[in-house]
């Protein structure tokens, strides 16, 4: 089988979980004998793969960075125009690779970004179009005005996607509430996760995202200035970037907690796998998160998690705690919990890094597989 996959950003180039997701699903699926040409923006970072099905296809003619940011460049020629631009490129650059090497099977999307290229090669090629759903703007707006024009884009690409794939039940359920498309259409696939390993723990209480309206940073500080008064020596530690960095800050020093709170801006990969390694309570207090792949790898290094009942993580993992994002009371209580007794910390890591090992990048694309057969 021979796929086109169409992204906006990939390892080392990374903002999220979507960077994350393509790079597991795509080198999973070529240890599986599947072609995959995968289509992304040129970058000053040097995409390249060691697999021999995967092929990364970087669309040099334009410079376009993704949705997040990560390199604090302004996309060239205002936002809106650029992702056109992308997406008329991308689809061109396509059809170039189908006239010298032959058709693809089918044509697998990532979100928005990348819905209007998928839409016009499915029309021009009659390639079948499966569409994965990270998230969407009701979620990035934290369900506050979510803009009209991505949720536009977003219907269209849905509706006219042979199949879609969303990452949770709770996405798959929005999708059928907010776009109006019907449950058969969609199937559900749970993320996954590369284990990281852990290193000494330190009494840090860990959030790790981007600092945006979505992710709940706020409330985090909330309970941390509540679990202060009982455990006044640990450590909390804000890593990520975003438009809410200032506010955060303010934050910390109106509740007069800055002294006990670590703003670390965007990590690197070593960064990264060195705090989760180190940290011994992870929260995602997110208002809306469709999947949350930052708790798997919090626990893959033996974390403890504490996770929002709004996220598709919790659906989907067994050992950690759930708590409502604006619960902040609960969420305080949870994090001294996990600092002052030993035996439901050890028993969370323990049984939280056993169940882990069912979320591998393999199952993903096995049953990613399984749409791809539904739709060639």
């Amino acid at each position: 089988m021979k796929v086109a996959m169409i992204g906006w950003e990939y390892p080392p180039f990374k903002a999220g979980g979507l960077a994350t997701h393509c790079y597991g699903l795509t080198r999973s699926l070529a240890d599986k004998n599947v072609k995959i040409y995968f289509f992304m923006p040129k970058t000053k970072h040097k995409t390249s793969s060691d697999k021999e099905n995967l092929r990364i296809v970087e669309v040099g003619e334009t410079d376009i960075f993704p949705y997040d940011c990560p390199d604090s460049k302004e996309i060239e020629g205002g936002f809106f125009d650029a992702v056109y631009k992308y997406n008329a490129l991308v689809a061109a650059k396509v059809n170039d690779s189908i006239k010298t090497g032959g058709k693809f099977d089918v044509i697998h999307c990532h979100d928005w970004l990348t819905m209007k290229a998928g839409i016009a090669l499915k029309e021009e090629t009659g390639t079948p179009l499966v569409l994965t759903i990270h998230s969407t703007e009701y979620d990035r707006s934290g369900w506050i005005y979510p803009n009209q024009w991505f949720i536009d884009i977003e219907k269209e690409g849905m509706e006219k996607a042979d199949r879609i794939i969303a990452v949770s039940n709770f996405t798959k359920n929005v999708i059928v509430e907010k776009y109006g498309i019907h449950p058969d259409k969609i199937s559900v696939v749970h993320n996954a996760v590369y284990p990281i390993a852990e290193g000494h723990k330190q009494e840090i209480v860990l959030f790790l995202g981007r600092l945006t309206i979505q992710k709940g940073a706020e409330f985090f500080l909330q309970a941390a200035d509540k679990v202060l008064d009982y455990e006044p020596d640990t450590r909390f530690v804000v890593a990520g970037a975003g438009d809410m960095l200032p506010q955060l800050i303010d934050q910390a020093v109106d509740m007069d907690i800055s002294n006990r709170v670590i703003f670390t801006g965007r990590l690197t990969e070593d960064e990264v796998k060195h705090v989760y390694g180190i940290s011994s309570v992870y929260v995602m207090p997110s208002v809306s998160e469709p999947f949350g792949i930052t708790a798997l790898e919090a626990i893959s290094a033996g974390t403890p998690t504490i996770a929002s009942k709004t996220a598709g993580f919790s659906e989907a993992f067994k050992n950690c705690l759930r708590v409502d994002f604006w619960d902040t009371d609960e969420m305080a209580n949870k994090i001294v919990s996990l600092l002052r007794y030993g035996p439901l910390h050890r028993t969370l890591s323990s049984e939280g890094r056993k169940e882990i090992d069912l979320f591998t990048w393999d199952r993903v694309a096995d049953k990613t597989i399984d749409v791809y057969k539904r739709v060639v």
